[in-house]
């Protein structure tokens, strides 16, 4: 029999950044997530667990661990401490797959009960590697706006302790009648939209942290409801959950594909009920904090006034600090710069130029992620900062926003003559690149214009 563990492992992976580890005590029945894991471009390995030891660990520390456990569910407490002395002081998201619920606290980060979808559990992993991501570049640009500007930020968690806003749509049955009374006494505000339009009223008008939908008596209108929402900025990170008949519900994996996160036994026990909602709330209320709190730090000291990102006052320490960390904890930092070069048919306006580069950036720190870090050297370059990242995944992002840029076309204000238009010019240097993966050789965080990071990239 071939072993497990080696099929989950693969050369052309080797360059991967986002590492998951599968520690398992049924090996055959966690094939079935690596698939589902690598569709998300994590790179997988698997660790048996036979009842009293782990079998050979990774060397290198991972982005994330699932513990998928059949048997050995009480020995959880003692593995996931085994993995976190092995991996000290290297810090990640642990997240628990089990076929039923231990005695006794879990210790978890997260935690997700059979039955369920290996898609859901590889979206939940990701996204539990996406936060602490989150978190870690919030950490250093706290501790940047410390020491180079004086200015001593706190993370409020005062958000995180407002009540939940669930959304439940359709029908008011007892089905209905189940969630609320799960919620109630986990001070929930459940809000209830009994038809589509309304649904798309409250979703339009105010914040949610779930959204519950009953799927009892057929999978539509939920599926456009969770496909309009993927499609919506603003509503992208709300979870959507189906409330279902598993005996009978047959579109599983067509709701996976439409963005549902979980399906919910609409007999579930109360408990399971408001706890498989109210993680994935949870979930998406700090997202959603990350967020503002990512907006919110530095003020005027730090960014670029015509555009909101950051300025290059800010950007030369705290590059040397993500530098020095991503060098620490041995994950890739890419460097991607980007020069916007004007194209028009006639003289270019100066004031309509100025607004083209501005809308320019601004569409690019649209596209990145909050924790990739944006700062503008000059009115017509930008740099952008990949913690985590290498360069064949930066290569793709500059790809794309090299294409919506040069698609665009920008209106020049009082000027008849025309749009104009912006070719991008795109540079990528991987730290240490050139001197073997876990090299310490740092980004010369003083590059400051394209000249200087095409030299780096050659």
């Amino acid at each position: 029999m071939s072993n497990p563990a080696r099929q989950a492992s693969s050369p052309t992976l080797a360059r991967f950044n986002r590492r998951v580890l599968i520690v398992t005590d049924d090996a055959n029945a966690s094939v079935a997530m690596v698939e589902h894991l690598r569709d998300l471009s994590l790179d997988v390995s698997i660790t048996a667990y036979n009842g009293s030891h782990l079998s050979d660990l990774p060397a290198q520390a991972p982005s994330a661990v699932l513990c998928f456990l059949s048997d050995y569910i009480e020995h959880g407490p003692a593995i996931v401490s085994d993995i976190r002395t092995h991996y000290a002081p290297r810090d990640f998201p642990i997240l628990g797959r089990l076929m039923r619920k231990a005695l006794g606290d879990h210790p978890y980060d997260s935690v997700l009960y059979a039955p369920v979808h290996p898609v859901q559990v590889a979206h939940r992993v990701s996204s539990l590697i996406r936060l602490g991501q989150m978190e870690n570049e919030i950490i250093r640009r706290m501790e940047t706006l410390k020491h180079s500007f004086g200015q001593e930020m706190e993370f409020s968690e005062d958000t995180l302790r407002q009540p939940f806003r669930v959304l439940f749509i359709g029908k008011a049955d007892p089905a209905y009648m189940a969630v609320v009374n799960a919620l109630q006494d986990k001070n929930v505000d459940v809000v209830a939209a009994f038809t589509s339009f309304s649904a798309f009223d409250y979703l339009h008008d105010s914040t949610f942290d779930a959204v519950v939908m009953n799927a009892l008596n057929g999978s539509e209108p939920a599926m456009t409801i969770a496909d309009t929402m993927r499609r919506n900025p603003r509503l992208f990170h709300v979870p959507t959950l189906l409330l279902v008949d598993k005996t009978t519900f047959k579109d599983v994996d067509l709701a996976y594909s439409h963005g549902i996160k979980d399906l919910i036994d609409a007999d579930a026990p109360p408990e399971e009920l408001s706890g498989r909602i109210l993680e994935l709330a949870n979930e998406c209320r700090l997202h959603l904090k990350l967020k503002d709190e990512f907006s919110n730090l530095g003020g005027p000291e730090c960014s670029d006034p015509e555009t909101g990102v950051l300025n290059t006052r800010f950007l030369t320490p705290h590059l040397k600090r993500v530098s020095r960390d991503c060098r620490a904890r041995k994950v890739p930092l890419t460097i991607l710069t980007l020069k916007l070069v004007p194209h028009a048919d006639t003289a270019l306006n100066p004031d309509g130029l100025s607004a083209a580069y501005a809308s320019s950036i601004k569409l690019i720190a649209g596209i990145v992620r909050m924790q990739d870090i944006v700062a503008r050297i000059d009115a017509d370059t930008v740099i952008v900062a990949f913690p985590e990242e290498h360069r064949s995944d930066v290569a793709r992002i500059a790809a794309r926003i090299s294409e919506l840029i040069e698609n665009a076309a920008f209106q020049i204000p009082d000027d008849d003559s025309g749009a104009l238009s912006m070719r991008v010019e795109t540079a990528i240097v991987e730290q240490g690149e050139n001197s073997g993966e876990n090299s310490a050789q740092p980004i010369d965080p003083n590059i400051t214009d394209q000249s200087d990071t095409i030299s780096l990239v050659r």
